[in-house]
């Protein structure tokens, strides 16, 4: 199965318009829930920002979950159907090449035609326009291409089923001196269609008391049927500065003892819940060597106060005596 380069598409809840050789095309994505039997038409729209004549060419093509978990599609050709979750060959669209003047805008008319016995659950597709035909670029091969991503859900016996893999640290440590903490989740999707894991996690202090919540999976990224999507998130007081002293970093993101981080996930149309939890530690000891050395100084000009407190109540008492 030809691959794509990874570097030339971001694949999440919301993608960035994608740009290249000054062209754009929006919206980067499209999201359909429908029936089986039933049609949607819709546009994209193409803007050639260069100060040259553009033409493009328009290519079906399918997409599952990348390997490395990050979201990036893995895209594979239209005749290919892989777990039943191929789309490319509902598509309907004119094969013609689509040629713009310079800052000239321009339409993709398309139609999605599910057929009356689609299979229920998701399926994933989208429209390369690439500037070279399909027969010299290939498919999915490597070429100036920009895409915009289609994720169906066809209803029907639909499997929601998914659950935390691994809720862990980004560094692999659990005893740390100072704030940021990065976390990471990775959700499992076990089920037939694509789902968008929202939700947060509960820092709790050592006395029970929440001391953050930190909102999971902002974006509403999707995790593919029969893969791991890994989310990230940090939990953090101030804007991290690495220029900074490390006791200037504990100073401005202070924690201290054990901490408890509890991360509460909820996915699918039935909102089904996903939970996991794991401690941590925050010592700051930098901030508790001075502390102990402030402590030291005091008590001992304290001590020094008392002593000339002493000193000077038994001189005036040897004078009045």
């Amino acid at each position: 199965m030809l691959r794509l380069a990874a570097v030339l598409f971001l694949f999440s809840g919301y993608l960035a318009p994608l740009s290249a050789k000054a062209t754009t095309i929006s919206p980067p994505f499209f999201d359909y829930s429908l029936n089986p039997g039933d049609t949607v038409s819709d546009v994209i729209k193409i803007y050639n920002e260069s100060d040259a004549p553009l033409t493009l060419y328009p290519i079906a093509v399918n997409f599952s979950a990348g390997d490395d978990e990050s979201g990036i599609p893995q895209f594979y050709s239209s005749n290919e159907n892989i777990n039943g979750m191929a789309l490319a060959e509902w598509l309907q669209f004119s094969s013609d090449p689509i040629t713009m003047q310079p800052h000239e805008r321009a339409n993709l008319s398309f139609s999605l035609v599910i057929p009356k016995d689609g299979q229920p659950g998701g399926h994933y597709g989208g429209i390369f326009l690439s500037t070279e035909p399909e027969e010299k670029s290939g498919s999915v091969g490597l070429g100036s291409k920009l895409a915009s991503l289609i994720l169906l859900r066809v209803s029907g016996d639909i499997i929601e089923n998914a659950y935390i893999e691994e809720f862990g640290f980004l560094n692999r440590q659990r005893i740390y001196t100072h704030l940021p903490v990065s976390f990471f989740v990775r959700f499992k999707n076990e089920g037939t269609t694509h789902l968008r894991p929202t939700g947060n996690a509960f820092i709790k202090n050592m006395f029970g008391l929440q001391s953050a919540s930190i909102e999971v999976n902002p974006e509403f990224a999707s995790a593919l049927p029969n893969s791991i999507r890994k989310y990230f998130f940090d939990w953090q007081k101030s804007s991290a500065d690495e220029k900074s002293s490390e006791l200037m970093k504990e100073i401005k993101n202070f924690g201290f003892g054990r901490y408890k981080a509890t991360v509460v996930l909820t996915y699918g149309q039935d909102n089904k819940f996903a939970t996991a939890e794991r401690t941590f530690w925050v010592i700051p000891w930098m901030l508790i060597i001075l502390g102990l050395v402030v402590l030291v100084i005091l008590w001992f000009m304290l001590n020094l106060y008392n002593r000339s407190i002493v000193k000077n109540y038994e001189r005036k008492r040897t004078r009045n005596s």
